[in-house]
């Protein structure tokens, strides 16, 4: 079972044992009654020849004198009435003349006829013919001996059969999770495949059904591969279009600013900067914004893992320079070896550089951002400031999840996509380790 659920394995292996047990309990009630029937026949046919042979010895000691009418056993013997066979000796008139020790007239049916069976509560009962001399033996088989022969053979066959239900219920699961191998290895194919590796797969050596399924998964995520690369495209497009204007706008803004500043402080002109620095504020904004798209589309694209190893450690004072606020208020630690990594250069840069601006965002103004790097190829960013409640920091690195202080909801989102694609791990911890408040992000280099 998986997750507590029953697998397809052991449904189509349960079904298909029912099935199978339902067919071995209709073929054992009929061999019950096969064997009944033959072991009867075989009891009657032995039962009729043990009466003929009998016949004329029992005939000539009649004639002979050697038999007396109802003969008695002797009270020390014992009589078993399931084990005995009993005989009568009688003429044509149905009349008996001598009989077997411990036979009674219960044994043997009012009527016989000659060259039949007959059948009472205890025996069942051949009569042959008569003979030359009138006379005729009725022989009788008691049925508690047919019934424990018939029940020891039945249990001798039922015993092995019984024990044929669990090993066929272990082969049919073995045949059954040999037959749905396919359908695994389709599942583990899926599972490999991401937004970065949507190609078609192979189904020429699949099953016919499984072929039809995998061709209509084939078109789905060719339809899913489209959709994604048109927002990709439209991302990345749509931020280089974006980056020039509103670059020109902000420049212009801060020109006019300038300006302002050269003129007179008047009342209209005080306004006049306020007004300019809010529009430089909002300008500033959308290139972060901007820039945060560029990072995406090209974190979606598959930016990570790099062709040749870095040193982490010369990368760092770079990136934070080219961080907001160039590096103030971040204090960097570095160990005196050198720290390699398989990681691109520009997605450190990008995952580093994220970490950086979402810690110094909210930071408390006047606390330092600490950034240190291990010899284990651990970098830490590390601030203080209010703790994430554990609901929110679950989900803190989804797309659009924090918008908090003016973020976008993408800095670290960003950074745990092209982690992922790197090979590394990023893990967010808050209150900060070893603190009661504060906030660290801890990427695992690759």
């Amino acid at each position: 079972m998986a997750g507590g659920r029953p697998t397809l394995v052991r449904r189509l292996a349960l079904l298909v044992s029912l099935g199978l047990g339902v067919l071995w309990l209709v073929a054992v009630l009929t061999m019950a009654m096969v064997l009944r029937q033959e072991q009867d026949e075989l009891y009657d046919q032995q039962l009729k020849v043990s009466a003929e042979t009998l016949l004329p010895i029992l005939s000539h000691g009649w004639r002979a004198g050697l038999l007396v009418p109802g003969a008695v056993a002797d009270s020390a013997e014992e009589f078993d009435p399931g084990e005995t066979l009993l005989w009568r000796l009688v003429d044509r008139d149905g009349g008996a003349l001598a009989m077997a020790p411990f036979a009674t007239a219960e044994v043997f049916p009012p009527r016989a006829r000659p060259l039949d069976y007959g059948r009472t509560a205890t025996h069942v009962v051949y009569m042959t013919d008569y003979n030359d001399a009138g006379l005729a033996v009725q022989f009788a088989d008691p049925l508690a001996e047919r019934r424990e022969a018939w029940r020891e053979t039945f249990m001798a066959f039922l015993f092995p059969m019984l024990a044929i239900l669990p090993l066929g219920y272990m082969l049919v699961r073995w045949i059954t999770a040999k037959g749905l191998q396919p359908l695994d290895e389709v599942r583990a194919e899926l599972a490999q495949r991401d937004s970065q590796s949507l190609s078609p797969m192979d189904a020429s050596a699949r099953p016919a059904e499984l072929s039809a399924i995998i061709a209509t998964l084939n078109g789905f995520m060719a339809r899913l591969s489209q959709a994604l690369e048109g927002e990709r495209a439209f991302a990345s497009n749509a931020a280089h279009e974006l980056r020039t204007p509103v670059a020109v706008a902000l420049a212009q803004v801060q020109r006019m600013q300038r300006e302002v500043a050269y003129s007179a402080q008047g009342e209209a002109e005080m306004a006049q900067g306020a007004r300019l620095a809010a529009i430089e504020q909002a300008l500033k904004r959308m290139s972060r914004l901007v820039a945060r798209l560029l990072q995406l589309a090209r974190a979606q694209s598959g930016l990570g893992p790099g062709a040749a190893p870095i040193e982490v450690g010369a990368l760092l004072p770079h990136i934070l320079r080219d961080s907001r606020g160039g590096g103030a208020g971040v204090r960097l630690d570095l160990p005196r070896d050198p720290v390699s990594s398989r990681i691109d250069a520009d997605a450190l840069a990008i995952v580093l550089g994220n970490l950086l601006d979402n810690a110094l965002q909210h930071a408390p103004e006047g606390t330092p951002v600490d950034v240190s790097l291990s010899p284990a190829g651990v970098v830490l960013v590390r601030n203080a400031g209010p703790a994430v409640p554990p609901a929110e920091l679950a989900r803190l690195a989804d797309r659009f999840a924090s918008r908090r202080r003016g973020g976008f909801g993408l800095g670290l989102h960003i950074a745990q996509q092209i982690t992922q694609q790197a090979g590394g791990r990023l893990e967010l911890t808050s209150p900060a380790p070893g603190r009661a408040d504060g906030f660290e992000a801890a990427l695992h280099l690759p």
